[in-house]
Formats: structure tokens, sequence, C-alpha cells
């Protein structure tokens, strides 16, 4: 289940760009040590010194990202990176069957709409977040439509929470088209 937290667009990309820049000097050092590894350990069996430092790069391209799955992911400094990254997830478990739940909103069902609001909602937070005003303007229509259709059914407008299994019922359609 994921839900909706408020976090302050200024604060989240300061976090941000910490976390990448911890990360990417951890691959430099990694990259660079296992791809020297590559050409100390191989280097007698090929005559390719590049293949073997591009070989050695992914290795530690690898293991970085085995080390940030493992050890990095829960720390404190990781926070708003992994929000952000579960709640891209969250929308694109929606996205991936958006015309059928779209589909079942027009028919008047209440869980599409529920699902479609929290889909709404989220796409706002994350354009905020990465400040891409353009999309929002965008979504505005759509979201005010949903909204009038939301409160005609007596609907909350506040959908905080998504579980991506709600979706599941939808893959038949998406299937089917």
């Amino acid at each position: 289940m994921f839900e909706l937290q408020e976090i302050d667009p200024q604060h989240y990309r300061k976090q941000t760009r910490k976390s990448t820049m911890i990360i990417m000097a951890m691959f430099m050092v990694v990259g660079l040590a296992t791809a020297r590894l590559f050409v100390h350990w191989l280097g007698d069996y090929s005559n390719n010194l590049i293949v073997l430092n591009f070989m050695g790069a992914f290795a530690g391209l690898v293991l970085t990202g085995f080390i940030v799955k493992w050890f990095f992911k829960d720390q404190p400094w990781m926070k708003e990176a992994m929000y952000a990254w579960r709640l891209k997830r969250s929308l694109m478990h929606i996205t991936n069957k958006l015309r059928p739940i779209q589909e079942a909103v027009e028919a008047g069902d209440e869980e599409a709409m529920k699902i479609l609001r929290f889909y709404h909602l989220g796409l706002a937070q994350m354009h905020r977040l990465e400040e891409n005003s353009t999309a929002l303007i965008d979504l505005q229509a759509e979201k005010h439509a949903l909204e009038t259709r939301l409160r005609e059914h007596g609907i909350a407008l506040e959908q905080r929470r998504f579980d991506p299994q709600w979706v599941e019922r939808f893959s038949h359609a998406s299937e089917a088209g």
C-alpha cells in the first residue's frame, strides 16, 4: 500500500541531488576499481583492454545497484528518492491500465474513479516535486472533470492511498483491447 505524503519540493530536490551525488561518487569509485581489477585479472587473456574496462565498469554498476538496494535504500538521506521511486511505480501501475480505468470511470465505476483520482493527485505531486509546471497545466481539465464526477457520486476527493492490486481487475480489459 502506497500513501501520498506532503513533501516540500525544494527539500525534495535538495535531498535527491544529495543522494544522487553520493551514489554517483560511490559508482565512480566502485566502477573505476572494478574496471581496473578486470584489466589486471583478465588482461593476460585479452588484447582488448577497452572491452575489459567496460566489462569492469558494468560490473561496478551492478555492484553499486546491489549496494544501494540492500544497504542504502533505508538510509535517511535516501528517503525522498525512495519515496519518488515508489510514487512513480504506483503511477506506472495505473498508467499501464489507464485506458480501461478511464472507460470504467465513464461507465460510472466508483472504484475506478478513486484510482483515477489517486493517479491525478500523484501525478500532480510528482510534477510539483520535479518543477514540471507545463504538465500540471495539461492535467487540470481532466482533473476538474473527475472532481465533478466524484462530488456527484459523493466520493471523497482525497484519495491518497493506493494498492497496486486495485488495478488488477482492469488487466483483462486492457488485454482484450
